[in-house]
């Protein structure tokens, strides 16, 4: 998602981990699993919700004309996905039964949107599954609020500057 640029990259490292993991002590007959829980309701969302409240206030107007709406659109959706997301008890069966299956698989997913994302991720190119989150993103968007910010990417600004 739009802003979890940091977390994301600390799961995918954790993931990369685990993969590099599985396959350093397969042989001795350790088994490790990942994972992948989607929406859980936990305490998680509001606590990001205050923290990411806490740094719009102190954003400056321009700051806060390009981002201020995905701010306020990403704690919207984390709210949503907390309350339709799985309980605590639910992600744990998940988790059990990934811990006591004779023969685990590699990767399991908690929750229908972890499903969804790990399913569709590999068939749809990178460009669509960018345009389905943010889609999901845009229903939780203040009316007005700009879709995206107002600068270039990342990739363009460094090929081609101003």
């Amino acid at each position: 998602m739009a802003t979890y640029g940091a977390y994301a990259g600390a799961k995918f490292a954790l993931e990369a981990v685990s993969d590099s993991l599985r396959r350093e002590v397969g042989p001795l007959g350790v088994q490790v699993v990942v994972v992948e829980p989607g929406g859980v309701r936990t305490e998680i969302a509001a606590r990001g919700a205050a923290t990411a409240n806490d740094l719009a206030a102190r954003m400056t107007p321009e700051q806060h004309e390009r981002y201020g709406g995905l701010v306020r659109a990403n704690n919207e959706l984390m709210a949503s996905g907390t309350a339709s997301g799985l309980t605590a008890d639910a992600a744990a069966r998940v988790i059990v039964k990934a811990v006591t299956a004779r023969r685990p698989r590699t990767r399991y997913t908690a929750g229908r949107d972890a499903a969804l994302i790990m399913r569709l991720g590999p068939l749809l190119p990178d460009r669509a599954l960018d345009r389905v989150l943010a889609a999901n993103l845009r229903r939780h968007s203040p009316k007005g609020a700009s879709e995206r910010p107002a600068s270039h990417s990342a990739a363009n600004s460094a090929s081609h500057p101003r």
